[in-house]
Order: C-alpha cells, then structure tokens, then sequence
C-alpha cells in the first residue's frame, strides 16, 4: 500500500514538475510473427492431417489400392492469466502538490503491454530447446531433425552449424527454406518475408548493409546480392525483448504457425476500501502463446 511516507517528496514545493516517470515506447512487436486473435474457448485443440500422395501404378482389370489418410495427435493449449495491482492512500492522493501518485491507468497499461510483448519474445528464446514451447512433433520450434507424420525422413529448419548473422547465415537457411517439404516428405513451395533479429548493432547494421544494397556487400568484387533477390523486401523485426541478441529467424508469414489467442483482454478495475480509505487498482489478461506446426519458421542461434 502507498502511504504519504513513501511518496513525501510529492506533498513538499520546490520539485521540477517535469516529473521523468515516463518513457517512448518500441511499437507493438509481437504481432509482427505471431499470429494474433481471440477466443472464448476455455482451451485451443489442433492437429495436422495429410493424404496420400502417389498413385498406385495397377494393369488393366486390377483394383484399386486404398489408402487411409494420416492425422497427426491432437495439442492442447490452455491460456495463462497474468495480473497485477496497487493500493493507495486517500491521503497520499489528497496531499500531493504534482498530481503523479494516482496514475494506475497508465502504469497499469504499460506492464500490461510489456507483459505481452516479454511472453511473446520467451517463445523466440525458448525456440532451440523447447523447455516451455513445443509442436506437434513434440519438438523445439527451430530443430536440425523435424519429423514427418507419413515419412520416415526427417527435416531441418535448423543449419548444422548456427552461423553468426551474415550472408554465409542466411544463405544456410535460405537453402532450408528452398528445400522445405510437407508431411509425406514431397516439396512444398515456401519463401520466407519477415526477418527477425535481436537488439544486436552489429546484426541490424548488417541486415541495413544487406538489403540497401544491390551488390553483395562486404566483398571487392561486386558479386550480385543474392540474398536479396531471395527475399527483395522483407519485414525487418527487431526483436528489442528477447533475452538473446544474437538469434535470428526466418518466416513464411502464409505458413506461420506460432499464435497469441487473446482469452480476455487487458481489464481494468478499481474499488475502494471503506475502512482504510484507500484505492485500489488492478489490471489483468489472459493468453496463450504457442505453436503447433513448425514449418514456415527457420533460424540460427549462434554463440
């Protein structure tokens, strides 16, 4: 509870009233690769399914051979509340000089959205291991060894060795990307649009570098920008929440996977305490991060 000791300063003159209390904020970052929506549902379900995908070659009379369709095992996501609140003083309010005690709304909002944005960016850190995060195949979001529900192949979105951010980088999962197949083991046309790196200079200097630039930068030999004639105009997302800097991904927005299904969005509530004349203010939400198919997203998670 805020009581008038704790916030004295505020009931005394001689202050600058340019109180700094407050701070420009990033744009929303994670709907950028997360797909964003809401829901009534107590719990998400999904699965995958897939057909069959040869035809059997058969001589003139012979029956035909049938085959059954495969469907994947069903994942189960259930949102997370998330809340927080504080209590103040009729008192403290009543006494201070510069009208900064009794701002609940705004620091209510502004933890909200951080809450969002930090939940979101945990599935970009969680995406090698897979601790808290994973798909239909039980796996992380980003592997070297993916499985197939009707192939015994496995599938990387993952390079063997995690390249530092780099044309050498990206031209490794590029090559994924271009060889990526569905659930029968077969090619499927996918092209990642969106870029997401960390709040690492060196790193957002380079993707600048690269595609501001119809030559290959960083050589003397103006070789052509390849790199940039596989994706000409990416969404650049610089990822100023995950605890990683140097991680980065690639994304099919068309075949993204990885969602926030908003259960209740942020409310706002406040009541007041009879016997102690204090305010209180609380601010909660629920939702669910999480992904079921992993194609459409590769990345590298160098050192």
């Amino acid at each position: 509870m805020v009581v008038q000791g704790a916030f004295n300063l505020l009931f005394r003159p001689g202050l600058r009233r340019d109180f700094r209390d407050t701070y420009d904020q990033w744009e929303t970052e994670y709907d950028d690769f997360l797909r964003v929506s809401t829901t009534t549902e107590p719990e998400q379900q999904a699965t995958i399914m897939t057909g069959l995908n040869r035809l059997v070659e058969r001589g003139d009379g012979e029956p035909i051979t049938y085959f059954d369709p495969k469907m994947g095992p069903k994942v189960v996501g259930v949102d997370r509340e998330f809340a927080a609140g504080f209590i103040i003083t009729r008192r403290t309010v009543e006494d201070d000089k510069y009208g900064k005690a009794n701002q609940g709304a705004k620091w209510l909002a502004h933890a909200a959205r951080l809450t969002y944005e930090y939940r979101a960016a945990a599935l970009l850190d969680d995406a090698f291991t897979g601790n808290f995060f994973r798909g239909i195949d039980n796996l992380p979001l980003i592997h070297t060894a993916h499985t197939l529900l009707n192939s015994s192949r496995t599938v990387a979105n993952r390079p063997s060795s995690d390249i530092a951010f780099s044309i050498a980088g990206l031209t490794a999962i590029f090559d994924l990307a271009q060889t990526q197949v569905d659930e029968n083991g077969d090619p499927v046309r996918m092209w990642p649009d969106t870029l997401v790196i960390g709040n690492n200079a060196g790193d957002v200097n380079t993707a600048l570098a690269i595609w501001n630039s119809t030559m290959e930068p960083f050589t003397a030999n103006n070789t052509d920008n390849v790199t940039r004639r596989r994706m000409p105009n990416p969404k650049l997302v610089i990822s100023h929440y995950k605890s990683n800097p140097r991680s980065y991904f690639l994304i099919d927005s068309k075949y993204n996977d990885a969602h926030m299904v908003i259960r209740r969005r942020t409310e706002f509530d406040d009541t007041f305490d009879f016997e102690t004349d204090a305010a209180k203010y609380k601010a909660s939400t629920r939702f669910l991060v999480w992904f079921v198919d992993w194609k459409g997203w590769w990345g590298a998670n160098p050192t």
